[in-house]
C-alpha cells in the first residue's frame, strides 16, 4: 500500500491502493445517515463524535484505514485513534476520491445529511424574513435575527438545537438491525 504524506504526521493512502489491499480494517467516521447513503463494503460506522468512546469496537487485526467524505474528519479520527494506540491511515480524498476512481460503493436509502438540512432551513428562514421585512412589515426582520441568535449560540456552545431536533425527525430515523455482540450488548458494528 503506497502512502502519500500530507502536511501532518498522519499518513494517507490512495483509494486504488485501499481497493487492492485485503485484510484492511475500514472505519467510516461519517454520520450514520451519510454512511447509510453510501459506504465501502466491509467498512464499519463509528461516527467521529463517538469514536473516542467506541475504540474497543475497532479490530486491531489488520491495517486500519479511516474514511469520511473528503478526508478532513477522517484525519481528526485518525489522530483520536493514534492517541489510543492505533496506527491508522486516512483514505486520501475520502469517499469523493473513492467515487472518482469508480470503485464499488454499497448504496442505501438516499437522505440529505442533517448539516445540509440545517443550512436549508436557516437559509430559507433568513431569506424569507428579509423579504417579508422589506415588502410586508419590518417586524418580520425578527426572523433572521432569531436564526442569527441560534447560530451564534450554536457556535459558542457547540450545541445546535436545530440539529438535535432534526436528528429526532422521523425522516432522519435509521432502521438499524439489532446485532448482538459477544457480551450481549447491542452494537451497530459487526
Amino acid at each position: 500500500m503506497s502512502e502519500q504524506p500530507n502536511s501532518t504526521i498522519c499518513p494517507q493512502v490512495a483509494a486504488v491502493d485501499v481497493a487492492a489491499e485485503t485484510g484492511l480494517v475500514l472505519v467510516d467516521v461519517r454520520s450514520p445517515i451519510e454512511f447509510e447513503n453510501e459506504h465501502i463494503a466491509g467498512a464499519i460506522n463509528v461516527p467521529l463524535e463517538t469514536l473516542a468512546s467506541r475504540c474497543e469496537e475497532i479490530s486491531r487485526k489488520g491495517p486500519l484505514v479511516v474514511i469520511c467524505r473528503s478526508g478532513k474528519r477522517a484525519e481528526q479520527g485518525a489522530y483520536t485513534l493514534m492517541g489510543r494506540g492505533f496506527q491508522p491511515k486516512v483514505l486520501e480524498g475520502g469517499m469523493i476520491a473513492w467515487r472518482k476512481a469508480k470503485l464499488p460503493v454499497k448504496e442505501g436509502k438516499k437522505r440529505l445529511p442533517i448539516d445540509r438540512q440545517i443550512q436549508l432551513i436557516v437559509g430559507s428562514g433568513v431569506l424569507s424574513g428579509v423579504l417579508l421585512g422589506v415588502f410586508v412589515s419590518p417586524w418580520f426582520l425578527v426572523i433572521p435575527g432569531f436564526f442569527g441568535a441560534g447560530l451564534t449560540f450554536a457556535g459558542l456552545s457547540g450545541t445546535c438545537a436545530l440539529g438535535i431536533l432534526l436528528g429526532k425527525a422521523p425522516w432522519n430515523k435509521l432502521e438499524l438491525p439489532s446485532v448482538r455482540c459477544e457480551k450481549g450488548k447491542s452494537s451497530c458494528c459487526s
